[in-house]
């Protein structure tokens, strides 16, 4: 950071400082609130740090991201996210308490090489959008012992050109993606088996194998009007791919109304859904 990037920052700080210290707290509720009214609403990071910085903020940014103990990529320390993974990994099995619960990753695309991005403990990694944070060449993989109440969740970010699945879930803890988008992974989007998974408004598309993969002991919900899984099983030779895909009997895709399996799989080369599992449509979903 430039000496006139903290000068000004400081200033910035300073001055809201006197607002807040002068006007009272009710008062600058209400000029913020005016304030924020003519703003591009604040990004999860932005809105995160901003009520963190007074009580004010707190009153008029609604929160959404808890607050907790967070770390961002880039890290100084760690070029890579799967680098700086492993560590919050360590530093868990370490003390619990002292890994962060929030990862915030950077508007920018950041390219992985190939790497596997191992998730082995309950967290929230938040990108800018969809449109703005790019894992490109990287695998993420939800690993961790299954407990109730706890899940890896994730948000408004794109997995792109994953060098085999772009989420792998294996006996371990559940997972929710929300606003993300899988594309051109060289297999399947989402992979699940024996672990409960939920995505909310996802695109899934341009993958070598299925869309989306439940396999053994697995369930999968899929919810939300932006939902769509299309164009897969791009890999031509592959055998056995779908939009929707369930291994066998205990393999479940379930589907919040109005969504179908018709309405959210289609284009897929070599088949929409399966008929091995379950796919079907529910009126409500239990909490994860």
């Amino acid at each position: 950071m430039s000496s006139a990037t903290e000068h000004s920052d400081l200033l910035t700080l300073t001055v809201v400082s006197l607002l807040l210290r002068n006007l009272g707290f009710e008062t600058s509720c209400g000029l913020f609130q005016i304030i924020f009214s003519y703003l591009d609403p604040p990004k999860h990071y932005e809105r995160f740090l901003l009520r963190r910085l007074c009580r004010v903020f707190r009153r008029v940014l609604k929160a959404t991201v808890p607050s907790g103990k967070f770390t961002t990529f880039p890290h100084p320390n760690y070029p890579t996210l799967n680098g700086l993974m492993d560590a919050l990994n360590a530093l868990y099995e370490e003390d619990p308490s002292k890994a962060p619960k929030i990862v915030f990753v950077m508007e920018g695309t950041f390219h992985g090489n190939n790497s596997r991005v191992n998730i082995n403990y309950p967290l929230r990694m938040i990108g800018a959008g969809q449109n703005q944070t790019f894992l490109d060449g990287y695998g993420l993989c939800i690993g961790g012992t299954q407990e109730e109440g706890k899940r890896v969740n994730m948000q408004d970010f794109t997995m792109k050109e994953s060098y085999m699945h772009g989420l792998f879930a294996n006996s371990g803890l559940s997972f929710l993606c929300k606003d993300m988008t899988f594309t051109q992974c060289g297999d399947c989007g989402v992979y699940a088996t024996n672990t409960k998974g939920r995505l909310i408004n996802c695109v899934i598309t341009q993958c070598r194998g299925s869309g989306i993969y439940c396999s053994v002991n697995a369930l999968i919900e899929v919810e939300g009007d932006q939902t769509k899984v299309d164009g897969n099983g791009t890999g031509g030779g592959y055998g056995d791919t779908y939009g929707l895909n369930t291994y066998d009997t205990s393999s479940r895709i379930h589907l919040l109304f109005p969504l179908t399996k018709e309405s959210v799989s289609t284009n897929n080369r070599n088949g929409n859904y399966s008929n091995n599992g379950t796919i079907e449509t529910f009126d409500t979903f239990e909490s994860l």
